[in-house]
């Protein structure tokens, strides 16, 4: 039996021998002895073959110890399934002592494709914790011909030579079962509670919840304060109007009026048909000849023509609402009658002369 065996098994555990069937029978008696002797009458000794436990189901958190691979030859490696059972029926902190056959040079060997270092990252994925590698030592030529039996192969024992160690490893499961829940070390800690200051005075209760809210119920009870509608209304607030004050206005872009009146100021000036004014001075304008008085030679021809201005007596003058319209088109209103002029002196109209209203084309 393997000497890591005492140190896993105690008085009273319950333990599971797994053995091969490259195993003697004899081996398997004696090391079974050996165990039973060290668990004592309270304790029990269970054996199973390694190559069934992937295939039946064993007992879940049953057995303290389990020791697997102690008889030689230990020839055969564990699966991963082998591992996850071996986890499941062990109690938690149970242990377990493995002992298998591992590849020096995994790359060269592709007998035993698992190296020591595969072996412990297999016992880690399988939940188990604390592995440690008790001890690994190089495999002797009589043991490499134990194997190859075992493995019923035709190897030359030469060609495996300081490719095989045997790694006896010891390991335990965690102390909680798959599943299981624990509060985290933080969250039992307590906060100190911290001293309660002196009481201060006590404040003046406000119900708030008088003040503030008002339901659809509030009409009925007598006690809620609401504002009267009538004390929000002043003497000229309860006097009818009378029917010109509700009539629209006279004059001014809210009245019916359709046209503006004379010297409009109120906003219609820029809106409808030209004024009276406007209207006049069209047809005076347009009558005999213009006075050489009214005519002056203008001093930018830019076209190089002869430009008359036009100068319309006073008398004759359009009154501008806006006063801007000799400014130029940036100051003018949408329908001013002076839009696409030159800006020009106040009492002056501006218009093309000489060439510029004939047609470039005689026909």
């Amino acid at each position: 039996m393997a000497p890591t065996t005492s140190t896993l098994v105690h008085l009273g555990h319950k333990v599971l021998l797994v053995g091969t069937a490259a195993a003697s029978p004899s081996d398997l008696t004696q090391t079974r002895d050996n165990i039973i002797a060290s668990v004592g009458p309270q304790g029990s000794v269970s054996f199973e073959q390694l190559d069934r436990i992937a295939t039946i189901t064993l007992p879940g958190s049953t057995y303290n110890t389990i020791v697997t691979g102690a008889v030689a030859p230990s020839a055969y490696q564990h699966s991963n399934a082998v591992l996850a059972a071996l986890a499941g029926t062990l109690i938690p902190g149970g242990g377990l002592s493995l002992t298998e056959p591992v590849s020096s040079n995994p790359s060269v060997n592709h007998i035993l494709e698992r190296s020591s270092a595969d072996l412990v990252s297999a016992l880690k994925i399988s939940g188990f914790v604390e592995i440690v590698v008790v001890q690994q030592r190089k495999a002797s030529e009589q043991e490499i011909l134990q194997l190859i039996q075992a493995w019923g192969a035709k190897i030359d024992v030469a060609s495996l030579a300081d490719q095989i160690e045997f790694v006896e490893i010891s390991a335990k499961k965690p102390a909680y079962e798959l599943g299981a829940a624990a509060a985290l070390p933080w969250a039992r800690k307590r906060v100190a509670k911290p001293t309660a200051p002196a009481p201060a005075p006590p404040k003046p209760t406000v119900n708030k919840k008088a003040v503030w809210t008002i339901s659809a119920n509030d009409d009925d009870d007598e006690d809620a304060e609401l504002e009267d509608e009538d004390d929000l209304l002043d003497e000229a607030d309860l006097i009818k109007p009378t029917a010109e004050q509700l009539a629209a206005p006279d004059c001014g872009p809210n009245s019916l009026k359709k046209k503006k009146c004379k010297n409009c100021t109120c906003g219609m000036e820029s809106e409808g048909e030209p004024d009276d004014v406007e209207m006049e001075l069209a047809p005076a304008l347009s009558k005999g000849p213009v006075p050489e008085e009214a005519i002056v030679s203008s001093k930018a021809n830019r076209w190089k023509e002869s430009a008359i201005t036009e100068v319309v007596p006073k008398a004759l003058q359009p009154k501008s609402s806006c006063g801007n319209c000799y400014l130029g088109d940036a100051f003018r209103c949408g329908s001013c009658p002076y839009t696409g002029m030159p800006a020009f002196q106040p009492g002056e109209k501006v218009q093309l002369g000489g060439g510029m209203l004939k047609d470039d084309i005689d026909f």
